[in-house]
């Protein structure tokens, strides 16, 4: 509009200044410049009503979309960026009002237009990104965190994608970069961040720094309880579990307890049963600790939460280490374990742990059988039956089965060496030998036992004619054995 109007006013100052009559020229140049400064005035006017006119439109789309009306939000967010230019708070607000609808798939598209993932765009908009793909079955976490390596480059200050950058990696354990992300937000009036600061800083082996930020976060968390808005159930479990951070487990499990209204909820009985098996595990990082103290505590654990899978596997390891006979051992587990329950299964899995041990392969595998029938999906049990699968059964449809089983537990874990290690004795049970090599292979840097995984790798390479190499893992498993022969006789000594 502006260029139009100097377009077609230039004519008239040339004229006015090309006259032979310089004095009228430049009485007229004031008249002229004084049209043009209203014209301005009225332009700027204009703009000004229509940018507040659009500001108001926004602000109408947030409120509504805060509000949870995503239709009318959307309506709003739409009229924004049809009246005006490119508005990114505009289709922000538009794409989270078509996600709050279901439609996160036209939301993606949208916001890609402002953020797309091949370069930094609009921050808020790769974060909105970041949050959908990541609440995805299942998640595009390598999608995600491009979007939010994009939005911390457009905007390194922007809180929102620090917050999901440190969520992501502490939800991958990796606790030093959640720091890094962590260090450069503002946590003050953030009790959750404390919380995640100071268990990020405690499995970073910073104690004395954690039990600082854990102790920030009750203070915080222990003011929210004072208010009414405040949500009940997460301020307690959450100072619950600052309180464990500072090591204060028995106050911790209290604190549960006295604020239980009637029977524990199932959330309730796993919080009690997550602070239980911390506090056991504590107790066994000081320099000298009562074993039976550790199993006590377990015990109590398991009581609240009988479900704790986590509680009972712990349990198990530590029933172990008794000094007590086999028998003896026994009869504990059986005590703790046989009150009906996921219990039960475990208590199956125990006892086909100790006859694998004493060689009773077939009584081993109707152990696991059962356990598993009684706890399907547990992914230990589920590994031990099909490995007792592949030593006892002949049957084609059994090999099969125990195949499945196993096939099923790597899809979740490809990397897990102890099902992979699994599925090699399965294949090579099968005479698939060439697919056998390739998981012991790939497991035999962690395995638990390296001489035997060389025994069967050289064996391996016999059947398949590879000399070399079963030689050489034939030397490599006497190396093993001499090792820890030599281990053997100097702890005798």
């Amino acid at each position: 509009m502006t260029e139009h109007f100097f377009q077609a006013n230039r004519f008239r100052l040339n004229a006015l200044l090309d006259e032979r009559r310089p004095v009228d020229g430049l009485l007229g140049l004031p008249a002229c410049f004084t049209l043009i400064l209203l014209i301005f005035m009225v332009i700027n006017s204009h703009e000004d009503s229509s940018r507040e006119h659009l500001n108001e439109l926004e602000r109408q789309a947030q409120s509504l979309l805060d509000q949870g009306h995503f239709a009318e939000a959307r309506l709003a967010a739409m009229r924004v960026v049809q009246d005006g230019e490119q508005n990114s708070k505009a289709i922000l607000i538009e794409a989270k009002a078509l996600r709050g609808m279901g439609r996160e798939s036209d939301s993606l598209r949208l916001l890609s237009r402002i953020a797309p993932i091949e370069r930094p765009g609009y921050a808020a908009a790769h974060v909105a990104q970041a949050t959908i793909l990541l609440a995805q079955k299942p998640p595009a976490v390598a999608a995600a965190q491009e979007h939010i390596h994009h939005a911390l480059l457009s905007d390194p200050s922007d809180q929102d994608a620090q917050e999901l950058a440190a969520r992501l990696a502490a939800g991958q354990r990796r606790w030093q970069v959640a720091l890094v992300h962590l260090d450069k937000m503002a946590l003050e009036r953030r009790p959750d961040l404390l919380l995640m600061k100071a268990t990020a800083l405690q499995f970073s082996g910073h104690e004395e720094a954690a039990v600082k930020f854990a102790q920030q976060a009750e203070h915080a968390l222990r003011a929210m309880t004072k208010t009414a808005t405040a949500n009940g159930t997460e301020v307690r479990f959450s100072i619950a579990i600052s309180l464990s951070l500072q090591r204060k487990f028995e106050e911790a499990v209290q604190w549960i307890l006295g604020s239980i209204q009637g029977q524990p909820t199932r959330e309730e009985r796993q919080l009690i049963g997550g602070l239980y098996l911390s506090w056991s595990r504590h107790l066994k990082e000081q320099p000298s600790y009562d074993r039976m103290e550790v199993l006590k505590l377990l015990e109590q654990g398991m009581q609240v939460s009988p479900e704790s899978q986590d509680l009972i596997m712990a349990f198990l390891g530590d029933c172990e280490d008794l000094t007590t006979t086999v028998a003896d051992r026994q009869r504990y587990v059986e005590r703790i374990l046989g009150n009906g329950g996921i219990a039960t299964s475990f208590l199956h899995y125990y006892l086909g742990v100790q006859d694998w041990k004493q060689g009773n392969r077939d009584s081993a595998k109707s152990h696991f059988e059962l356990a598993c029938s009684l706890n399907p999906g547990f992914k230990v049990i589920g590994n031990n039956l099909a490995m007792a699968m592949a030593e006892v059964s002949k049957d084609p449809a059994e090999l099969d089965k125990a195949l499945a089983i196993i096939n099923d537990l790597i899809r979740q874990e490809p990397d897990n060496p102890f099902f992979l290690d699994t599925r090699g004795h399965v294949y090579a049970k099968m005479g698939r030998f060439k697919e056998a090599v390739g998981d012991i292979e790939r497991a035999l840097p962690n395995a638990r036992d390296k001489g035997a995984a060389h025994v069967l790798l050289a064996d391996l390479y016999e059947h398949l004619g590879m000399t070399d190499l079963a030689a050489k893992h034939r030397s490599a498993s006497l190396a093993h054995m001499a090792a820890a022969s030599g281990k053997t006789t100097a702890a005798v000594q």
